[in-house]
């Protein structure tokens, strides 16, 4: 998966296999058939050149089970990637379970939920920037003017409330 974009391994990776098990079989048939011709020999000039092309088939079909084993490997990994991120992805959904789109009174948007803290509710907000980035960042006040927040993770400042003119 690449910015959010799923490969699906349909398209390249099986026509790649499927590439590999076919010359996989081709080698194998070929090799049965020249173990055949090797046991049929008269001769023992023709035992040996049949026992020549049959490890050169030999060697070929060893390749290509290597071959279709990358392959394979290959799939694995794409597999085992693409369920971290299907995991990555269920567990932010469950984390931002709740939140809803708000509009603070400076026109700004944020994700808000309200929440229970210390036995009072209160709202809790996010960055709409990192919400759209899957993380979670709650916004945290600036010390030097509480009526404005910052994200600890990406640092945009968010005005929260209007101030009157001259303060």
């Amino acid at each position: 998966m690449q910015d959010g974009i799923c490969y699906i391994p349909t398209t390249k990776g099986i026509i790649k296999v499927i590439t590999e098990f076919s010359a996989a079989m081709v080698a194998l048939k070929e090799t049965i058939s020249l173990a055949k011709t090797i046991s049929e020999a008269k001769t023992d000039a023709d035992v040996k050149a049949t026992t020549f092309e049959l490890q050169g088939k030999l060697f070929n079909l060893q390749s290509d089970c290597l071959g279709l084993g990358e392959v394979i490997q290959s799939q694995k990994e794409q597999i085992a990637h693409l369920k971290a991120k299907i995991t990555e992805f269920e567990n932010f959904a469950r984390e931002a379970e709740g939140y809803i789109l708000n509009q603070l009174e400076t026109g700004t948007f944020v994700y808000s939920k309200k929440q229970t803290v210390n036995d009072a509710e209160v709202s809790v907000h996010l960055c709409p920037y990192c919400f759209t980035k899957k993380i979670i960042s709650i916004l945290q006040p600036d010390l030097k003017a509480y009526c404005n927040s910052h994200c600890p993770s990406c640092k945009n400042n968010y005005e929260m409330q209007k101030r009157e003119i001259g303060l």
